[in-house]
C-alpha cells in the first residue's frame, strides 16, 4: 500500500533525471538566447560600417560640390555667399562621419562582448569585418508553420513540461503517504554463546548452599538423614571457551534466533501528507495556468514576429526606391544649377535628402535582418538556422 509503488528515494531519483532533461533545456535556451543577441550585435556592426561609408560618400559629394561652387563663383556664376553654404553642409557632413566612426566603435565593442571568453581574448586587439551578406533573402513563412514550430522547439515549453512532470511526481507521492501501511517483517540472528570457568561460589547459590549445610548439621544431630546433594549440570565443551571459542561458535550457527511477524501502521489522519498532497495539487494547478499564459505568449512573439518580417519587407521596397528617386533628384538638381535654372540652397537640400535616403534604405535592410533572427528565436529555430549542435555527455 503505502510505499509500495513510490517512496522519497525512487521519487528523488526520478527528480533527478528529470533536473537533467530540464538543465539542458534551460542551456538550450540560453544559446539561442546568445545566439540572437550576437546576432543583432552583428547586424549593428554591419548597420554602422555601411553607415560610416555612407557618410564618407556623403562628405565627399559635398566636398565636390563645394568644389564645383567655387570653380563657378570664379566664373561669375554664383554668388561668393553660395560658398559658405557649401562649406556649412560638408561641415555638418564631416560631424555625421565622425558620430558614425563613434558608432563603429560602440557596436564593434558590444559584439566582441558577447563573443571574447574573457578581457584577454586578443578578439579584442583586432578588427571585426563582418562577411555575410547584407541582402539575405526572408523566409517565407506562414502563421501555422511558424506557430508548429514554436510548439515543438521553443525550450520554455519543453521546461514547463518538465515542471509538470515533476509535480505529477510530487502528487503521486504524498497522495501514496495517506495510504496505510503493511509491512513484513523478519528477522534472524546469531550468537556466539562461550566463557571461561570459574572456581568462585555463584552468588546466586551461595545462601542456599549455607542453608543445606545447616540443615544437614542439625539433621546429623537428630539422628536423621542428610539431604541428597544438588545435582549439578555439566557445561558443554562448545560454551567453554575465550573470544576465540565465541566466534567460532557464531560461525557455526548453533545458537541462532529468528522472528517473522506484520507490522501494519493505519494513520486515522495524516495531516502532513495531506497538507504536501494539497500544496502539490495547487502548485500543478499553477504551472497549468503558468503552461496557458506561455503558450499565449509565444503566439504573441510569433505574430509580432512575422508582422516585423513584412513590414521590414514593405520598408526596405519602398526605401529602395526613395533611395533612387533621391539619386535622380540630386543629379538632376545639379544638372539644373549648371544651367542657371536652380539654386545652391536646392542642390544642397536634395543632396542631405539623398544621404538621408541611404541611410534610410541601409537602416531597413539591417532591420529585416534582425527581423529575421527574431522570428528564428520566436520559432525556436535559432540552433538549427544557424548549424549550432548541442552535444549531451
Amino acid at each position: 500500500m503505502r510505499g509500495f509503488r513510490i517512496d522519497l528515494p525512487r521519487r528523488q531519483i526520478e527528480v533527478a533525471r528529470k533536473n537533467l532533461s530540464l538543465t539542458d533545456a534551460q542551456f538550450r535556451q540560453r544559446a539561442i538566447e546568445v545566439i540572437t543577441g550576437v546576432q543583432r550585435s552583428y547586424w549593428d556592426l554591419v548597420f554602422a560600417l555601411r553607415n560610416l561609408q555612407i557618410q564618407r560618400k556623403s562628405v565627399l559629394d559635398a566636398r565636390t560640390q563645394l568644389e564645383h561652387n567655387q570653380r563657378l563663383v570664379a566664373e561669375g556664376q554664383l554668388a561668393p555667399i553660395d560658398i559658405v553654404a557649401a562649406e556649412t553642409q560638408l561641415a555638418n557632413f564631416e560631424q555625421a562621419e565622425f558620430t558614425a566612426l563613434e558608432d563603429v566603435t560602440r557596436a564593434e565593442n558590444n559584439l566582441k562582448n558577447l563573443v571574447a571568453e574573457d578581457q584577454h581574448s586578443p578578439l579584442w586587439n583586432v578588427s571585426v569585418v563582418p562577411t555575410d551578406d547584407v541582402d539575405l533573402t526572408p523566409p517565407q513563412v506562414s502563421l501555422s508553420d511558424a506557430m508548429k514550430a514554436a510548439t515543438e522547439n521553443r525550450q520554455e515549453l519543453k521546461q514547463s513540461d518538465l515542471a509538470r512532470e515533476i509535480n505529477l511526481l510530487d502528487q503521486k507521492l504524498y497522495r501514496d503517504q495517506t495510504k496505510p501501511q503493511i509491512d513484513l517483517v523478519g528477522t534472524y540472528g546469531v550468537v556466539g554463546n562461550a566463557g571461561t570457568l570459574t572456581s568462585a561460589v555463584s552468588p546466586f547459590s551461595l545462601t542456599t548452599n549455607q542453608l543445606v549445610t545447616r540443615v544437614n548439621q542439625l539433621s546429623a544431630l537428630a539422628g536423621l538423614p542428610v539431604l541428597p546433594p544438588t545435582p549439578t549440570t555439566s557445561i558443554p565443551s562448545n560454551l567453554i571457551g575465550g573470544y576465540g571459542q565465541s566466534i567460532s561458535n557464531l560461525a557455526s550457527n548453533q545458537f541462532n534466533n529468528f522472528r517473522v511477524g506484520v507490522s501494519i501502521s493505519l494513520p486515522l489522519r495524516n495531516r502532513t501528507a495531506e497538507g504536501q498532497l494539497g500544496h502539490a495539487l495547487v502548485e500543478g494547478r499553477r504551472i497549468a495556468t503558468q503552461r496557458e499564459q506561455l503558450e499565449q505568449l509565444i503566439q504573441v512573439e510569433v505574430r509580432n514576429a512575422l508582422q516585423s518580417l513584412t513590414t521590414a519587407e514593405a520598408r526596405l521596397r519602398s526605401a529602395a526606391v526613395a533611395r533612387a528617386d533621391a539619386e535622380q533628384q540630386y543629379e538632376s538638381e545639379k544638372r539644373k544649377l549648371d544651367a542657371g535654372q536652380s539654386t545652391v540652397f536646392l542642390v544642397l537640400e536634395r543632396q542631405t535628402a539623398l544621404a538621408t535616403a541611404r541611410g534610410n534604405e541601409l537602416r531597413a535592410q539591417t532591420d529585416l535582418n534582425k527581423a529575421i533572427a527574431e522570428l528564428q528565436r520566436a520559432t525556436g529555430n535559432s540552433l538549427t538556422a544557424n548549424n549550432v549542435t548541442v552535444r549531451v555527455r
